[in-house]
């Protein structure tokens, strides 16, 4: 599974689209391109299946495909990745906003196209994960949202392949000079048993590379800020998940990060990783724009990182490794 997936989108679930685009161009660290292109218009009949709660039976209506759309995402060119921040108004009623009650602004999502969306989607289900959301014309899926936040609090969403003038869209996004040349390395996710984790995410047939721990007594130059308590300890196991890496992280011991996300709402995502050419020049620029580090060191067997404090819009950190 999932070997030839193709990262689409990571999807962030905020109160106010807007602000939170511009808060992220204003820390230089995102641009602004605007909603996500429609796909070709496809004659026919479209579908919606959708969850009104968290946990409910879904709703499902019905419409002839064509007419006027309204885009209520935007997007948010990051490096190569394409963060998509989309607000609560235009979902009410939906399990989008039943998300953001209970958990408040995150990322609760990540897109990737498929060659075969109904044949990777089954063999989730068969695993027991059930979808939450799926739009669909002439019975064929465009979008689906696939419950898999049993552990760790992540859904999957699968599209078909992207097309030659979506492919272009993001190519022409990432050519802007404003935007970083950051290499999306993946998400960190607070967990709350790592070795459960581990066995859902090896169940489901993903592949996983490394297991870690992260001790601050054996870490170089190892920092934090807002705590006394600088003796951090964390277990960590990385998963491949199409082309990108979920990295799972049990707080340990000490005010870690982790532990603070997992404090504030629970297991989830809790920040975007890149590999960055300069990380003390990116530091440096970081934080003169508003982002202080919340987290930093040098670890004797892998490469220097920072988290970055970016959690005023969206409720996720930054988190720059050195490459």
């Amino acid at each position: 599974m999932n070997k030839d997936w193709e990262l689409n989108h990571v999807g962030l679930m905020v109160t106010g689209r807007e602000k939170t685009l511009e808060y992220f161009q204003s820390l230089g660290i995102g641009v602004s391109v605007g909603p996500q292109p429609l796909m070709p218009h496809i004659e026919g009949q479209g579908s919606l299946m959708i969850y009104t709660k968290l946990y409910s039976d879904p709703i499902t209506f019905t419409y002839k495909t064509g007419g006027a759309h309204t885009f209520f995402d935007g997007e948010s060119q990051i490096g190569d990745c394409q963060l998509e921040c989309y607000g609560v108004e235009p979902v009410r009623g939906t399990f989008i906003e039943d998300y953001i009650n209970t958990k408040g602004e995150g990322i609760n999502h990540v897109c990737f196209n498929v060659l075969d969306v109904e044949g990777e989607t089954r063999k989730l289900e068969e695993k027991g994960c059930v979808q939450i959301f799926r739009a669909s014309v002439n019975d064929q899926t465009i979008e689906n949202f696939i419950d898999t936040r049993k552990y760790g609090d992540v859904l999957l969403s699968l599209r078909p392949p992207a097309s030659d003038w979506e492919k272009a869209w993001q190519a022409h996004n990432q050519s802007y000079p404003l935007v970083n040349d950051w290499q999306f390395k993946g998400l960190g996710v607070a967990v709350k048993d790592l070795e459960k984790t581990i066995e859902f995410y090896k169940f489901l047939k993903f592949e996983m590379q490394s297991e870690s721990e992260l001790d601050s007594v054996r870490v170089a130059d190892f920092k934090t800020t807002g705590n006394t308590n600088t003796a951090v300890k964390t277990r960590a196991a990385s998963f491949s998940v199409g082309p990108i890496s979920f990295e799972f992280v049990q707080p340990i011991e000490g005010d870690s990060v982790y532990q603070e996300s997992m404090e504030n709402r629970g297991e989830g995502v809790n920040c975007i990783a890149f590999l960055v050419k300069d990380l003390e020049k990116e530091t440096a620029r970081l934080t003169i724009k508003g982002a202080p580090v919340l987290m930093s060191g040098k670890p004797s067997d892998s490469a220097a990182f920072a988290y970055f404090n970016t959690r005023e819009r969206g409720n996720m950190m930054v988190k720059l490794i050195q490459c």
